[in-house]
């Protein structure tokens, strides 16, 4: 069952049996060969040891634009990704690259794990990604880093080594093994809280769009480079059979970002009118705004929208096309509002956030991904909701710290300890 299958890629440079002995005691339970048959002593090692050997042709794994999302497959396998790393400027040495905010560039795979889970739910999400030819050779930080990334979105990576690790791992070198350790380390502490991934991701916003055919760029894009601002949302695939998320799945949102132009079905056009006359934002491309025409206009805080309310909600009409997706992310920020994200980060350049509940709505957890090997020190958070504690969770420590709520300048912030690569933490009401 691909839902409890920890994967990994065999290398094919590896034709000992006795290697699985790397596995003994580790999560990893399912080993992928590019050939059976060209594997055979080891294939049949591992089943009768009890590993799954899966050979890669039988996981019907494709780039994002060739997914397959109705296979009865059990699981939607996506490659051609990029390794989770923070891109370095091509012009200083050493330096990360950055947006035109200044802060850093990172490559993450959130938004395609987020993605896939809805486009294919009820199935596991399994991620390949290999070192591109001038990524710098990965060290024990990376391979924790890019463990993390795939997990914190509900995905597993399907383990890959670079050629040097597994060269060392197969001649018993001290170093290799210490990095080896590492990894089991990431995966087992991912499997120990694997409830996680049951948790419903919780945002502001909801990106609405088919995500597809002429939709595909923008809607992607906008996904990617929300993630990148730290913008928490939902995403809210348009079905082209039934036009409608559902309802639920606009519960409890700020606003809805509708990004494809074409005109909605009257279901959806109906949905999005009910959810703006609610209390809700609804955010349209220029050639939608006169299938929502509000009422009065009022104000505006970002340049080339024209805001007019809708009931007890409001319509944000573009003025001008959207051709730019890193623009129209910062617009949907600033017209949702900072207020409305369900928490606030403080010294978190690097960090990546991913905000989700429990499904009795009791308990919420906040995953941080940090993409550099520094420590993250004076980590701050101010959550929406008055959390009476948090348990704090970090790779390689066997129990939780405790933290309590202090209050600054009128609302309560979690103050959190120095931490590397990750942290988790699970607030309680």
């Amino acid at each position: 069952m691909p839902e409890v299958l920890v994967p990994f890629r065999w290398p094919s440079a590896w034709t000992d049996p006795a290697l699985l002995r790397l596995f003994a005691g580790s999560p990893i339970n399912c080993l992928l060969f590019e050939s059976l048959g060209d594997a055979r002593p080891v294939v049949d090692a591992a089943r009768a040891t009890g590993f799954a050997a899966l050979e890669w042709s039988a996981l019907a794994a494709a780039p994002l634009a060739e997914a397959d999302w109705d296979s009865p497959a059990p699981q939607i396998a996506i490659t051609g990704l990029a390794w989770p790393h923070i891109k370095l400027s091509a012009r200083t040495r050493g330096a990360a690259d950055a947006g035109p905010t200044g802060a850093p560039w990172i490559d993450s795979n959130t938004w395609v794990a987020r993605l896939a889970s809805v486009r294919a739910p009820r199935r596991a999400v399994w991620l390949g990604f290999q070192l591109a030819k001038d990524d710098p050779v990965p060290g024990a930080a990376d391979y924790t880093i890019a463990i993390a990334d795939s997990a914190a979105s509900g995905a597993r990576w399907m383990v890959s080594l670079d050629d040097g690790l597994g060269k060392g791992l197969s001649a018993g070198n001290q170093d290799a093994l210490k990095t080896w350790s590492g990894i089991l380390e990431a995966l087992a502490f991912f499997e120990k809280h694997r409830q996680w991934t049951g948790w419903e991701p919780v945002g502001s916003i909801g990106i609405l769009s088919s995500f597809a055919g002429k939709n595909e760029f923008l809607g992607q894009e906008v996904l990617n480079l929300a993630a990148r601002r730290n913008l928490f949302y939902r995403v809210l695939y348009r079905d082209e059979v039934r036009s409608v998320p559902a309802s639920q799945k606009l519960e409890g949102l700020a606003a809805v970002l509708n990004v494809d132009s074409d005109p909605p079905s009257s279901e959806l056009k109906n949905e999005l009118a009910r959810f703006a006359r609610s209390g809700g934002l609804l955010i349209v491309p220029r050639a939608l705004a006169t299938q929502f025409l509000g009422e009065k206009t009022v104000p505006c805080p970002v340049a080339g929208y024209e805001l007019r309310s809708f009931g007890k909600g409001s319509v944000a009409a573009a003025t001008r096309d959207w051709d730019d997706p890193y623009f129209l992310a910062a617009d949907v920020h600033n017209l949702v509002r900072r207020r409305n994200d369900p928490v606030t980060l403080f010294n978190a350049r690097s960090l990546w956030g991913h905000y989700s509940a429990a499904p009795d709505g009791r308990a919420a957890l906040l995953q941080l991904v940090g993409f550099t090997s520094r420590s993250n020190e004076s980590v701050s958070l101010a959550p929406a909701r008055p959390w009476r504690s948090a348990a704090m969770y970090t790779i390689g420590s066997d129990q939780p710290a405790m933290l309590m709520p202090v209050r600054v300048e009128g609302r309560m912030e979690f103050h959190l300890p120095a931490f590397r690569y990750y942290a988790a933490l699970e607030f309680q009401s």
